[in-house]
């Protein structure tokens, strides 16, 4: 008797059977070596016995059971056999059904969802308005995308991306980046000749030349332009005169004390939005482009804040479709103008002071000490403030070549 159930008895269909008789044992020990199929058989508290088959296997057993002499009815019908012939004059019903699944046949060849990763300095946003301009946008054909040419035209456009891997997965445009860590500057070949030049004003206080001839010493006061390390090394004889040079490129770091001046400017008052209590809340649904909400009327002439939670309608992990749906909640609002205390300046100037030495500490700048004031004007507050530092002041130029003539040999 085979008791193993699959998926396909859905399509099959099944039926519950009630057995009773005197002889019940014999008929399932018939049944086992005829091989019938039976499953799910349970024996009730009256004594009869219930079990379930399929409609071809419950014909097979009439004779089992006129020879076991038991009596055999059907008390339940279950699968899309059955379902299928109760619905057999409901035709909008199958047509509904027929056109839905189409609907979803034919939408898996458009693309309805793009998403990104590995991106961290250019957001989805500014990846998705290139993306337009190609153009790769929602609702395109996937047979109208080449993956190769996305991945080309990204990379020659973001330079800062150095590798870049589009793939498309059911109705899902997956596009994975690599952006490169280091910031990208004007590119001096290693072997190009150079010089080190001052980018600020400041006080040398400590220099490490790895090549290059050092124009500067510590305690040396320098400005913005003053060469630092001349690629031009000179070769002199012995009585000191110049016979050749070697042009090299300058590699050095050369710290100065330097001082950093920072202004911000913050209005005497700010608009504050001060919610009343009174909420709303309401439902949308998007199907393509096509947006209905139901929102309960607002009875007064105040100003809202909206804020909607939605999610995007999916069969499967990559079968994204058109349709979205979500929560809409409005909270009602009054704004007015406040002054800003002196207190509150304080802690604005303090917060903008810190960011701008952490980003100083990011890039290996050491910090010695920091000063500012805070002026209350007519229409603003102003803060300036000033901050001591030693840095690395050097930056490559081009090497000049130097006019002195050679003597004759």
């Amino acid at each position: 008797m085979k008791s193993c159930a699959g998926t396909e008895d859905l399509f099959r269909g099944g039926v519950k059977v009630e057995i009773r008789g005197m002889n019940i044992e014999r008929f399932f020990n018939i049944a086992a070596q005829r091989e019938i199929f039976i499953r799910d058989v349970e024996t009730k508290e009256d004594g009869t016995v219930t079990f379930w088959t399929t409609p071809k296997e419950f014909k097979n057993m009439k004779a089992v059971a006129k020879k076991a002499g038991v009596r055999l009815k059907i008390i339940g019908r279950s699968g899309l056999p059955f379902f299928l012939y109760r619905n057999r004059k409901r035709k909008l019903l199958v047509a509904g059904a027929c056109s839905f699944f189409l609907l979803l046949y034919m939408m898996s060849f458009f693309i309805w969802d793009i998403s990104f990763e590995g991106n961290h300095r250019f957001t989805d946003e500014m990846l998705l308005h290139y993306m337009e301009t190609i153009p790769v946008v929602y609702g395109m054909k996937k047979s109208d995308i080449s993956c190769d040419e996305l991945e080309e035209k990204i990379r020659n456009h973001f330079t800062e991306i150095t590798w870049v891997s589009a793939e498309m997965k059911g109705t899902r445009l997956v596009v994975r980046v690599k952006e490169n860590e280091a910031l990208l500057a004007p590119v001096i070949l290693e072997d190009a000749p150079c010089d080190l030049v001052a980018e600020k004003s400041g006080t040398i206080v400590r220099t490490v030349v790895r090549s290059g001839f050092c124009q500067v010493k510590e305690g040396d006061i320098v400005e913005a332009g003053d060469l630092l390390v001349d690629g031009t090394i000179p070769i002199l004889d012995d009585a000191g005169t110049l016979v050749n040079s070697h042009e090299v490129h300058s590699d050095a770091e050369i710290y100065a004390e330097t001082v950093h001046t920072i202004r911000k400017e913050v209005p005497l008052t700010e608009t504050v939005k001060s919610r009343t209590g009174t909420v709303r809340k309401g439902i949308f649904f998007k199907a393509f482009e096509h947006v209905f909400y139901v929102m309960p009327p607002s009875m007064t002439d105040s100003k809202w804040e909206f804020v909607t939670e939605q999610a995007q309608l999916k069969i499967f992990e990559d079968y994204y479709l058109p349709f979205y749906f979500g929560m809409i909640t409005s909270y009602e609002y009054v704004s007015y103008e406040k002054n800003y205390t002196e207190e509150e300046v304080v802690a604005i100037s303090n917060s903008y002071l810190q960011e701008y030495m952490e980003n100083l500490m990011e890039k290996g700048v050491q910090i010695l000490g920091s000063d500012g004031k805070i002026e209350q004007g007519e229409s603003r507050w102003t803060i300036e403030g000033t901050l001591t530092v030693i840095e690395d002041i050097a930056v490559e130029t081009q090497s000049e070549v130097m006019e002195e003539e050679l003597p004759e040999s």
